[in-house]
C-alpha cells in the first residue's frame, strides 16, 4: 500500500475544508491542520476514499469526489471542516490565544 506524507491542503470554497492525502492519525492530522489554516476552527477528521475528476464549470482545476473503498483511480485522504465535530477540543489553544 502507497504512503503519503502529511500534507494539508485547502479544498473548500464555500466553507473552510482541509484534507491531506493519505488516511493519517486524526489527532495528528488536526495538529497539522489546524497549525497550517489558523482561525478556521476545524474538527470532525475523518479517513474519506476521493477521486480527482476535471472540474467542467472552470472554477477549478479538480474537483475531490468521495467515492467506495475499491473505486478504480481513488485514493485515501483525511479530511475534515470547518466546524465539524471536536472542532472545540482541536482549536482549544488558538482559542485561549485568542482571549488574552
Amino acid at each position: 500500500m502507497k504512503t503519503y506524507p502529511l500534507e494539508i491542503e485547502s479544498v473548500g470554497s464555500d466553507i473552510y475544508i482541509a484534507m491531506s492525502r493519505g488516511h493519517h492519525d486524526p489527532d495528528l492530522f488536526m495538529v497539522e491542520a489546524v497549525k497550517e489554516c489558523p482561525g478556521w476552527f476545524l474538527g470532525g477528521p475523518v479517513h474519506k476514499w476521493v477521486k480527482s475528476v476535471p472540474d467542467r464549470s472552470g472554477e477549478f482545476s479538480m474537483r475531490y469526489v468521495f467515492v467506495e473503498p475499491g473505486t478504480r483511480g481513488a485514493w485515501p485522504a483525511t479530511y475534515c471542516h470547518e466546524y465539524g465535530e471536536g472542532y472545540e477540543r482541536y482549536n482549544a489553544a488558538q482559542k485561549a490565544q485568542e482571549a488574552q
